[in-house]
C-alpha cells in the first residue's frame, strides 16, 4: 500500500506581507504584526523560500506566519469554495439595445460586445418569461438578514422601449413584493416622461442615473447622437425625480476629463442634489485609453472625498474596501464581477450571464425555455476567483478587493482570469496611501 507523500516543507505564508521594517501584514486576517527587526527581515528574506531553516523562535509557532504547502493548498481551496457564486440573485432584463446617446467609453463599443449594432427593443412577453424564470429559479436560495437580490432594467435606454417599462415595472413588483428584491432601472436621464417617472414613484423603482459630475467632465464624453452633451438634460430630469420623490442614485464614473478633481465633483454632487447614495465607477480595463497615474489619483480623490463626506453617503464599494484595508472589516469580500450570480437576458430571449461579453464563446448559456442553468458554461465563469489567480494571491488587499471585472480582464488579456488592471491597480494605491 501506498502512502500519501505529505509536503511538510515550512514556508512563510503567501498572505504575509511587508509593510516597513518592524510591520508586516497578514492580508487574510487584515491585520498589522510588529517584530523587531531582525524578525520582519528573516520574513522578507525567505518568503520565496520552500524549506525554511532556523526560524526564530517569536514566530516558530505563529501558523499565521509559518505554515506548510499543503496547509495552505487547503485553505486556498476552502477560500475559493467559499467565495464561488452558488445561487442566482440578479437579473438584468436589456429592455432594449438601443441608445440615443454615442459616449465613447461606453463597454458596448468593445470588440467582445455587438449590442449596439443589433438594434432591438425586449417584448413584454420575453420580459415576463424572464421575470417568471427568475422567480421560479430564486424561490429556494437561502434568505438570511444579509440577503439580497435585484432586477435591473438595463440598455442601452431602457426609456427607449417606455411600452414595456409601463407594463413590465408593475408586474415585477406583484411577483417580487417582498423586503429582499430591489427593483432598479439604470438609465442616462436625458428622455423626460411624467408617465414613466409617475411610474418609478408609485412601484419604489431605484434609479440609477449616469454622470459623469460637472458640465465639462459629462459633456465631453456623453454626448447625444447629435454631439452635444447631455449634462443639462440630466440634472433637469434628476430635479424632477427627487421633486416626486424618487429614489436617485448618480452613477458617476471617473475618467480621464474628472480625475485630477474628482473628490470636488463627489462633494458637488451629494451637496448639490442633496443625495443620500452614490456609486463611483471605475473606468473598465482597456475600455479607454487613461494616463497610467488614473488609478493612483483615483485612489487619492476617493480619500479626499471621503474626509470631507464621510460613511452616512459614500459609495459602498470604497467603504468596504477602505474598511477592509484598514482591517476594520474582517470579512473577505465576495467576486465584485456578478458575472455568475445574475441571468443576463437579451430582447431575443438569448441569456447570458454578462452583458458585456456578448461574442464570447462562453457566455451563452441558452434560450429562456432552455434549462439554461446547467449550462456547463457558468463552471467558465464561476472559476474565475481571486484565490485561483497568482497575482491576486500575491496581493495584500486579496480579502477586500472583488476581483475587478470580467470584460477588463479579456479586455487586457483575452482571458476573463487574468486581473482587471484598472481595479487591481486602484486598490493596491489605496492600500499603499492608508499603510505606508
Amino acid at each position: 500500500m501506498k502512502r500519501k507523500i505529505v509536503n511538510m516543507n515550512k514556508k512563510i505564508s503567501t498572505f504575509i506581507h511587508l509593510i516597513n521594517d518592524n510591520t508586516i501584514w497578514h492580508a487574510l486576517k487584515k491585520e498589522e504584526y510588529h517584530f523587531d527587526r531582525d524578525i520582519v527581515k528573516y520574513i522578507n528574506d525567505n518568503k520565496e523560500c520552500d524549506d525554511l531553516k532556523d526560524i526564530p523562535s517569536d514566530i516558530i509557532d505563529n501558523k499565521d506566519i509559518i505554515t506548510t504547502f499543503d496547509e495552505e493548498k487547503l485553505l486556498i481551496n476552502s477560500l475559493i469554495d467559499k467565495t464561488t457564486d452558488k445561487e442566482f440573485q440578479g437579473l438584468y432584463l436589456i429592455t432594449t439595445t438601443s441608445c440615443n446617446l454615442n459616449c465613447d467609453y461606453c463597454f458596448y463599443r468593445s470588440g467582445i460586445s455587438k449590442s449596439l449594432l443589433n438594434r432591438s427593443n425586449m417584448s413584454y412577453e420575453v420580459a415576463v418569461k424572464a421575470v417568471d424564470r427568475f422567480k421560479k429559479i430564486t424561490s429556494n436560495n437561502k434568505k438570511d438578514d444579509n440577503y439580497w437580490q435585484q432586477i435591473t432594467l438595463y440598455g442601452g435606454e431602457p426609456s427607449i422601449n417606455k411600452d414595456l417599462l409601463i407594463k413590465i415595472i408593475p408586474y415585477i413588483r406583484n411577483e417580487f413584493n417582498d423586503e429582499y428584491t430591489s427593483l432598479v432601472v439604470n438609465t442616462n436621464l436625458t428622455i423626460y416622461d411624467e408617465e414613466l417617472f409617475n411610474i418609478y414613484k408609485e412601484y419604489s423603482v431605484e434609479v440609477q442615473v449616469s454622470i459623469d459630475g460637472d458640465k465639462k467632465a459629462h459633456d465631453l464624453h456623453r454626448k447625444q447622437v447629435n454631439g452635444n452633451g447631455s449634462y443639462d438634460l440630466v440634472i433637469k430630469n434628476i430635479k424632477r425625480l427627487k421633486e416626486l420623490g424618487v429614489k436617485i442614485v448618480p452613477m458617476i464614473t471617473a475618467t480621464d476629463a474628472n480625475i485630477d478633481y474628482f473628490s470636488d465633483i463627489l462633494c458637488e454632487i451629494v451637496n448639490d442634489l442633496n443625495i443620500d447614495d452614490f456609486g463611483v465607477n471605475i473606468l473598465i480595463s482597456n475600455s479607454y485609453d487613461v494616463n497610467s497615474d488614473y488609478p493612483l489619483k483615483l485612489a487619492e480623490e476617493m480619500l479626499k472625498a471621503y474626509k470631507k463626506i464621510g460613511n452616512k453617503v459614500f459609495d459602498y464599494s470604497f467603504i468596504d474596501l477602505y474598511e477592509g484595508i484598514l482591517g476594520l472589516s474582517k470579512d473577505i469580500s465576495r467576486n465584485s464581477c456578478g458575472s455568475t450570480r445574475k441571468i443576463t437576458v437579451f430582447p431575443n430571449g438569448n441569456v447570458f450571464s454578462c452583458q458585456a461579453l456578448e461574442k464570447h464563446p462562453k457566455n451563452y448559456m441558452g434560450i429562456l425555455e432552455d434549462d439554461f442553468v446547467n449550462n456547463s458554461n457558468w463552471e467558465y465563469f464561476r472559476k474565475r476567483n481571486k484565490f485561483a489567480n497568482d497575482k491576486c494571491l500575491n496581493c495584500p488587499v486579496i480579502a477586500s478587493c472583488g476581483g475587478g471585472c470580467s470584460q477588463g480582464a479579456y479586455n487586457r488579456s483575452k482571458t476573463i482570469y487574468d486581473i482587471d488592471y484598472n481595479q487591481c491597480e486602484y486598490a493596491k494605491a489605496l492600500f499603499d496611501i492608508l499603510h505606508k
